[in-house]
């Protein structure tokens, strides 16, 4: 449904989706706003299997995440709500927030950056083809659309490899945005994940990966507390980069305490 320029889709949690903190994981955060992306662009008649008969791609090069520490159970429902705040000569920037269904408590909300790119000469494609399909919305859910600068980090702490297997391709046989993003998140520390919950996550893709590149993932932290994940190729090339926060966990009941359903 789109209300003023706003796109909006109702989703129900599954299992997979929820940690053990009763938060939606970093993977289902990304999965249904891009899956809310792919509707609205399928609506306006440019979803990727839309433009690919023009060879062209989408990109998602950036993307923030702010994650309020709002608790979500298996089957119940929330709402993505997402719109193109931005549109320049060659950006997309798309903001959205994610509330729960019930009472509309904020769960996510963040901004992010798309190209289009040709695929045969493996540029950018000028955006002004999208200017009579997409409208507006001039609503930012972040300061502004400046590019974070991450720190540099001071040593590492964490280091390990990953080779991309089948499971962390997307339908284009690339090492998908997502998988970027969870084998990064292998480096937090087991202390931390067991009592802290994720604040908020900034992420740069910067190259593109294949089945059975080997990708090297350090984790350093820096002065105000924040964790640096850099991916880097076996060329040494950075090909991710993703700064997380996080913060303690609030005090929850358990589920069996506040959930009765009659399934």
């Amino acid at each position: 449904m789109i209300t003023e320029g706003k796109y909006r889709h109702t989703y129900t949690s599954t299992a997979s989706d929820i940690t053990p903190l009763y938060k939606l994981t970093p993977n289902a955060l990304l999965m249904y706003f891009q899956d809310s992306f792919a509707r609205l662009m399928t609506i306006h008649g440019l979803a990727a299997f839309d433009i690919v008969k023009q060879r062209r791609m989408w990109v998602i090069t950036e993307v923030q995440i702010d994650v309020q520490p709002t608790v979500t159970y298996w089957s119940e429902d929330f709402t993505v709500e997402l719109w193109v705040s931005e549109l320049t000569s060659l950006r997309i920037y798309c903001d959205f927030r994610i509330v729960r269904k019930d009472n509309e408590k904020l769960i996510a909300s963040g901004t992010s950056q798309w190209n289009i790119l040709n695929l045969d000469t493996k540029r950018l494609e000028p955006t002004d083809f999208l200017a009579d399909k997409l409208t507006v919305v001039p609503e930012l859910m972040t300061a502004s659309h400046k590019k974070v600068r991450f720190p540099k980090p001071q040593s590492v702490e964490m280091q390990m490899d990953h080779r991309a297997t089948r499971l962390d391709l997307d339908f284009n046989f690339h090492v998908s945005n997502r998988s970027y993003v969870s084998i990064a998140l292998l480096t937090m520390p087991d202390e931390v994940l067991a009592s802290q919950i994720l604040s908020s996550l900034t992420v740069h893709w910067l190259h593109e990966t294949y089945l059975d590149d080997t990708l090297s993932c350090r984790m350093s932290r820096t002065d105000d507390g924040s964790y640096l994940h850099t991916l880097t190729n076996s060329e040494g090339v950075v090909v991710c980069e993703l700064m997380s926060k996080w913060q303690p966990q609030p005090q929850t009941a358990d589920v069996s305490e506040v959930l009765n359903r009659d399934l």
